[in-house]
């Protein structure tokens, strides 16, 4: 997929989940805490400032009403963190998983630049590729577009463990942590991983991205050559045979992610490559409000 391609699709896409963004940063829906800090003490003026928030305190001891006054908090960050491993390469859909996924991450990324947030990104395999600091430059985010265009980096296993000790180690507290990945062949840390950076940071939200085929295999096909993804070795199975066990791994294996998250105090949220994301996306981001 070429720069110009990907930022076509993400013209495409970006418009609803922009409004979106705005909302909830508006409101500060997107992070813990009540985002707002203290700014002091005003003298009240009846008809203009709001009453719930006299000083009481101050007031009986200056013998004057004060109301307290807020400033919104924007120094929160944005980090984009996408799965470069091999498995990211395959696809049986319109687009292969690293497409879709480089799509979504351009997305939110415009999103939040567009709410004039700062917005950090790095990929990841068996190491970390790209790393950009948060912040508002535009040119971090085309250089960000370059990594997720170049189908060269989309090789080796997927270190997730490893990739969110460095975010854990490079980023401050105030990150919303978008965690963009298959999560197929993941390492034996991925798990502690997962509950340090929802212990860390304001928001952390894994985007689990699966092709059909990751999943379901096709029916009555007899006999099919499959290729590991990381170690290269081709196996020929009879699908029919193994259709439903497949599945039932596929799904274990799917679920058992999603409930670490989870358990971690983490949002999850999974996205099939044959269906357009923006509308699940939102719907699970707007459900925020009520957390």
């Amino acid at each position: 997929m070429r720069v110009e391609e990907l930022m076509r699709e993400i013209d495409v896409n970006v418009k609803k989940l922009v409004e979106v963004f705005a909302f909830l940063f508006k409101y500060r829906i997107l992070f813990r805490g009540t985002g707002v800090e203290f700014a002091g003490l005003k003298e009240y003026v009846a008809g203009e400032d709001d009453a719930t928030k006299i000083d009481w305190k101050a007031s009986l001891r200056t013998q004057r009403l004060y109301v307290k006054q807020y400033e919104e908090e924007r120094d929160l960050d944005i980090f984009i963190l996408v799965d470069a491993s091999a498995s990211m390469l395959f696809g049986s859909q319109e687009k292969l998983k690293y497409e879709y996924a480089a799509i979504l991450a351009g997305s939110l990324a415009f999103a939040a630049l567009e709410n004039r947030d700062n917005v950090g990104f790095a990929m990841f395999n068996e190491k970390i590729i790209g790393f950009i600091e948060p912040s508002q430059e535009i040119a971090n985010y085309y250089h960000m577009l370059e990594n997720l265009s170049r189908v060269s980096n989309y090789k080796g296993r997927c270190k997730l463990g490893d990739a969110l000790t460095f975010v854990l180690n490079n980023l401050a507290e105030k990150t919303v942590l978008f965690v963009i990945s298959d999560f197929i062949g993941l390492d034996e840390k991925w798990r502690d991983g997962v509950k340090m950076v929802s212990a860390k940071f304001d928001r952390v939200i894994g985007i689990m991205v699966r092709d059909l085929r990751d999943t379901y295999l096709p029916k009555e096909v007899g006999y099919l050559r499959f290729q590991d993804p990381f170690s290269g070795k081709i196996l020929t199975v009879n699908v029919d045979k193994i259709r439903k066990k497949f599945e039932e791994e596929a799904k274990k294996q799917e679920k058992e992610v999603e409930e670490e998250f989870l358990r971690s105090g983490a949002g999850f949220v999974k996205i099939y490559t044959h269906e357009p994301f923006i509308e699940p996306l939102i719907r699970y981001l707007e459900l925020w409000e009520e957390y």
